[in-house]
């Protein structure tokens, strides 16, 4: 699900201008991916407590399960004016870093439509098609080193072959009714069984989300003010797809004079929506990333705020406002992840906005790090740990029912409640330790 980390560097006050490591953005990349391979390992553990447990379609609330996936939104953008200010320094055009966005944007999106598709139907016997999908994305989507070698060599081949044979299983999958993953489904909005345009998974929907606020932050730069004005629009772009804007323009009786472009807006806004939500996919999520962009250019080389007490006190402001805003578009909308709704998103981005100022102020400002060892593996390879998570599960699924009631003994709903949190609590620690000694090994994803 989510992008590859950036070496996340800013001024540094304290050596008169001088980049340096901001530890606080990768020890809460790191929190976020443990938290989010803890929730999707308790999700199958039918006994789990209520506030673990995500939140209906229907439901005007949010648990602690609701803010994981919109905190690694907002960290996603907090890293792109750091990523982006870096390359262009570097000497890198923005059309270079605007085709660096779409081929990560479409990687995200195979992976998260691979990804639903293996979680909707198996079509090979013990999950075999599973497991060779997420070694084929192992392979085809793995960091080759700069330098020459073996090593360089190596991992140029096995991206080949794992290209390859990623596109042939692809187009090998069907559907318990005999469908194709591929040929057709774009041209068929109705056909939502096999390839969901509504739901690309939480890898593509990240890709969406990076995609928007990417393309804002290549057409606004730094310049903070009109950051946080492409946010607010994005998230009214929530309100206006609610609201039918096509339909509603195309109603008004003085705008008849335009009706041939207004009905021609309406029926390509239908096509879209089809396809990906463009109030919820491309407004409010996108709205999240765009937040962290603006918490992002605080930390930029080219920031004025350099000063931790600075950088704390515009976070903490921006937080206020976030809240403030979303108590606003709480009545008419509630408060949903699923249905992405505005205030879900303005909650969770300022929730995320403290958590990082209080890192902040922990890590970087008073210089408290030794705990952060425990999750800084998957802070610093956060899409090999997501991935690695349900890898394990198709690995164990290969050896039968039984294995995997052996391995995952603690969703028994006939043992305690706390004994499936504190199983999946152990398997989350596991995945990030097991990230760390694979990165150690020298093997890192990319996208």
């Amino acid at each position: 699900m989510p992008q590859a980390p950036v070496s996340v560097t800013a001024p540094n006050p304290a050596s008169g201008g001088e980049a340096t490591r901001i530890v606080s953005i990768d020890v809460l990349r790191g929190l976020v991916i443990t938290l989010m391979v803890f929730v999707n390992d308790l999700a199958d553990a039918p006994h789990a407590p209520s506030w673990l447990k995500h939140v209906g379609i229907n439901a005007d609330a949010m648990r602690l399960p609701d803010v994981v996936f919109p905190a690694f939104l907002f960290i996603a953008g907090v890293s792109i004016p750091l990523a982006f200010g870096r390359a262009l320094a570097q000497g890198q055009t923005r059309r270079q870093l605007l085709w660096k966005v779409l081929v990560r944007t479409c990687a995200l999106l195979v992976m998260g439509v691979v990804m639903v598709n293996m979680e909707e139907h198996e079509p090979w016997a013990q999950g075999r098609w599973g497991v060779l999908a997420y070694v084929a994305m192992f392979l085809a989507f793995a960091m080759v080193p700069g330098q020459p070698g073996r090593a360089r060599a190596i991992l140029h081949v096995g991206r080949i072959v794992g290209g390859v044979a990623l596109v042939a299983l692809v187009l090998a999958y069907r559907t318990a009714d005999g469908k194709m993953m591929v040929l057709g489904p774009l041209f068929d909005p109705a056909d939502t069984v096999w390839l969901r345009h509504s739901w690309w998974g939480i890898l593509g929907l990240i890709g969406w989300a990076y995609l928007v606020a990417s393309l804002v932050y290549l057409a606004v730069g730094h310049r903070r003010e009109w950051l946080v004005g492409a946010t607010g629009c994005l998230m009214l772009l929530y309100v206006a797809a609610e609201a039918n804007l096509p339909a509603q323009l195309a109603s008004r009786s003085w705008l008849a004079w335009a009706m041939p472009v207004l009905l021609a807006l309406e029926a390509g806004f239908g096509w879209v929506n089809s396809h990906v939500g463009i109030g919820g996919t491309l407004g409010s999520l996108a709205s999240i990333t765009a937040a962290g962009c603006c918490l992002g250019s605080i930390l930029a080389a080219n920031s004025e705020l350099r000063q931790p007490a600075q950088r704390l006190r515009w976070a903490l402001v921006f937080a206020v406002g976030l809240f403030l805003a979303g108590v606003l578009l709480d009545a008419p909308y509630g408060i949903n992840k699923i249905r992405g709704t505005p205030s879900w998103c303005l909650f969770c981005a300022a929730l995320t906005t403290v958590a990082w100022a209080l890192l902040y102020w922990l890590l970087d400002v008073r210089g408290v790090r030794g705990w952060s060892r425990l999750v800084q593996p998957a802070g610093a390879n956060p899409l090999l740990a997501y991935l690695l998570h349900p890898f394990f599960g198709f690995l164990v699924g290969l050896a039968g029912e039984r294995a995997l009631g052996i391995v995952f003994f603690y969703r028994d709903p006939r043992l305690p409640a706390v004994i499936s949190v504190l199983g999946s609590l152990v398997m989350a620690f596991a995945v990030v330790q097991a990230t760390g000694w694979i990165a150690r090994a020298g093997y890192r994803l990319k996208v």
